[in-house]
């Protein structure tokens, strides 16, 4: 079995054991997030010449009070030797979330920083367009000139002034 069905496995697992698979997800971003911001943790649990008690103790000592099953989780992948499947088994659990509660991603490139008004006037119509709640990801791009781009269920949708002179150069030439 590849890495890839493993944390799909452990993703689906979780979702259906959790008694709160909301505050799972959150705990589970959240881990994430301290993980990619802290290399030397990282490092650490994933460091085969430290013995997993010392790993389990680390993480133990890190990450206090994480809602069930995610303590035995954490205990079975240092035990097993997989801890590098963390950051897989979230991004499963994350999908497998929100496709269960009708929530959609959408990363949103500006080319100018967005306000309140239009950031929530964006996610309305994105919620409107997909039936669903949105999670919306912006960034910016100066290059874009104008306009937007939104990239949501596999699905681009170019509003750019970049995007829209590339397409009328394609339809000229």
């Amino acid at each position: 079995m590849n890495d890839t069905q493993s944390a799909r496995r452990y993703a689906r697992a979780i979702i259906e054991t959790a008694p709160d698979p909301k505050a799972v997800r959150d705990e589970l971003m959240a881990v994430a997030a301290a993980l990619k911001a802290n290399p030397t943790l990282r490092e650490a649990l994933a460091n085969p010449g430290v013995p997993p008690a010392n790993k389990k103790a680390i993480f133990s000592a890190v990450f206090q009070g994480l809602s069930s099953p995610l303590p035995r989780l954490f205990e079975m992948l240092i035990d097993g030797g997989r801890a590098e499947l963390f950051r897989e088994i979230v991004q499963r659990y994350h999908a497998e979330w929100n496709a269960r509660n009708n929530v959609h991603s959408a990363k949103v490139v500006t080319a100018m920083p967005l306000g309140d008004e239009e950031t929530q006037s964006l996610r309305k119509a994105l919620e409107t367009a997909v039936s669903g709640s949105v999670e919306m990801e912006i960034s910016t791009d100066s290059a874009l000139v104008g306009g937007l781009k939104v990239e949501i269920d596999g699905h681009l949708f170019d509003g750019t002034v970049k995007g829209r002179l590339h397409a009328l150069r394609q339809h000229l030439l």
